[in-house]
């Protein structure tokens, strides 16, 4: 079997506060005004943890049955998976999220021992300037 790039949108949501992160990947990739909070909260720096929704897609033609989407947050050791749908679609509900200390590695895998897994991308998030959004950065190597 021939692995093509498969790309990977992503979107990150606090569910408490609204925000949003888009990401997409054959590794994961934000887009350039990482995260914005349409609903701020009164502060974030007040109430850094946060729990995340991850939505995205794998965005192939025929997804692989039984793709698995992993996020693990390496600052504070917790690990996701979930499974994509028929249509390559995934979710990952209620991912705890420190915004003053985090790394989060994503990356997917096809199923069975030779299935091809996806480039693992980093990203940091963070609380930006005005306490009321998130900024988010990909990093070049792993943080």
């Amino acid at each position: 079997m021939i692995f093509r790039a498969i790309l990977v949108a992503a979107l990150v949501v606090l569910s408490a506060c609204n925000t949003h992160l888009p990401t997409r990947t054959d590794r994961p990739f934000t887009g350039q005004f990482g995260i914005s909070v349409p609903v701020p909260p009164p502060s974030l720096k007040a109430a850094p943890v946060q729990y995340v929704d991850v939505r995205g897609n794998l965005e192939v033609e025929a997804p692989t049955a039984d793709t698995r989407v992993f996020l693990y947050d390496r600052s504070g050791a917790r690990g996701y998976f979930v499974y994509a749908d028929q249509f390559g679609d995934f979710e990952l509900s209620a991912v705890k999220l420190d915004l003053t200390d985090n790394c989060l590695e994503v990356w997917f895998e096809e199923p069975g021992p030779d299935g091809p897994v996806s480039e693992h991308r980093f990203y940091v998030a963070d609380i930006d300037e005005d306490d009321t959004s998130v900024v988010t950065m990909e990093q070049a190597d792993e943080c």
